[in-house]
């Protein structure tokens, strides 16, 4: 055992280097920077309610209009002395980007029950870049709803002047309520569904990063051993294979949690600028409603999450092992990294854009195939309380990651290591 710690504080050594340092704190940085500035920016531009409005009809119904948009928040800006031109060249609004044009012949075309046209503009910024757009066009889908709201209630009133307005605007009341496995909520499905993928899209980013990491390390490692020789001297001294190999994991796998804590810290700065408030505002709302729903992880279930990370990381660690192996030298990891790069993009991405239990048994039987799929998607099962499938695969995680060992461990026991490589071209 006293060997086994002094080959894991040797490999932790050649792993923790300054540049790891130094790049984990850089790293830190710039998401917490980035975090801050598009959250600063997210609620500059939630806040900035502003529409320019050309009122070239100057009737009651086009002032009712802008009355109402004022009702709803909105800044109104009146532009209606120029024409359109005018006023996105005015130097007054040229940080502006929602434009409304309020055409002549509203309320002579409202009386006759025909249909008026009214014009609205999104100006984009030149780079096409950053959320301002987003906004302008969240904001124009509001404004013109509310219009099309404040139009209807006037013409109701016009025509049924005696009649109840309140009610023929909305004769039916609709409550939605949510139902996983046996328990249902009165709540709302768009506050639902942005509450579970606040939960399961950031956990992945993070899993993905660890593990890319962790099978990074290990293959650099063994393969600077072979480049430099230190291999050969380690195979040639008496020391346990099977303690070498352990030694490499163990520390592999330490300096991961590592660089995945501060880089999740980070992430959790940068997610949540982008994000804003909105789906912290909907859970603090519905706290309760996601109680009944059980969309609560428990202490026991952030621990099977733990599990299936673990085993997904020693998943990795393991085929990386081999890897490592069959690299020449330290520039070609790049490339035979490559194999197990698409194992965790595949399992990482297709479980984000499509329902596994809806797929085809093809595809069903590739992501399970792959061990980095379970700890991927542990966190929707334990969310829907579905703890069995977490256990299979953790069960299925442990069987993968031992017959990689065994493999690793027949590679490390023969002598034929220090050669062993992929070689593509045509034999001689």
């Amino acid at each position: 055992m006293r060997i086994f710690f002094i080959l894991l504080k040797k490999e932790i050594k050649e792993m923790l280097t300054i540049q790891l340092i130094v790049s984990l704190a850089a790293m830190l940085f710039i998401f917490h920077m980035i975090g801050s500035v598009v959250g600063k920016q997210t609620k500059a531009s939630a806040a900035r309610n502003n529409v320019v409005v050309l009122d070239f009809d100057k009737s009651e119904l086009s002032k009712r209009i802008i009355k109402g948009l004022a009702d709803g928040k909105y800044m109104v800006k009146d532009a209606s002395a120029g024409d359109l031109a005018d006023a996105l060249s005015n130097h007054e609004y040229e940080d502006e980007s929602f434009f409304m044009v309020i055409g002549k012949g509203l309320e002579r075309n409202f009386k006759l029950e025909k249909k008026h046209t009214i014009e609205v503009y999104a100006r984009f910024s030149k780079s096409l870049s950053g959320y301002s757009s987003s906004f302008s066009a969240a904001k124009i889908r509001k404004a013109i709803g509310r219009i099309n709201k404040d139009l209807g209630v006037y013409a109701l009133e016009k025509k049924f002047p005696s009649a109840d307005v309140e009610f023929m605007k909305k004769p039916v009341l609709i409550e939605e309520f949510v139902v996983i496995g046996n328990a249902r909520a009165r709540v709302s499905v768009k506050k639902v569904l942005a509450f579970v993928r606040s939960q399961t899209y950031f956990f992945p980013i993070a899993v993905f990063f660890l593990v890319f990491m962790a099978a990074q390390m290990i293959m650099t490692a063994i393969a600077g051993e072979k480049e430099n020789k230190t291999l050969e001297t380690l195979l040639s001294s008496p020391i346990d294979r099977k303690a070498l190999i352990m030694s490499k994991l163990s520390a592999a796998a330490i300096i991961a949690v590592l660089l995945s804590g501060g880089y999740m810290l980070g992430m959790r700065s940068f997610m949540s600028g982008i994000m804003g408030q909105a789906v912290l505002g909907s859970a603090l709302f519905t706290q309760d409603a996601f109680i009944q729903l059980g969309l609560v992880i428990s202490a026991a279930g952030y621990l099977m999450i733990g599990i299936s990370v673990l085993f997904c990381i020693l998943c990795a660690l393991a085929i990386a092992l081999i890897l490592g192996v069959l690299s020449e030298d330290v520039k070609s990891v790049g490339v035979m990294i490559t194999p197990l790069m698409m194992l965790i993009m595949i399992s990482y991405l297709l479980p984000m854009f499509i329902d596994i239990g809806d797929a085809s048994f093809v595809i069903k039987l590739l992501l399970y195939a792959i061990p980095f799929t379970h700890a991927f998607i542990a966190p929707q099962n334990i969310l829907v309380q579905n703890y069995s499938a977490v256990m299979w695969g953790i069960v299925y995680q442990a069987v993968v990651f031992g017959v990689f060992v065994a493999i690793a461990g027949k590679i490390f026991s023969g002598e034929a290591l220090l050669t062993f490589k992929l070689r593509f071209g045509k034999s001689k």
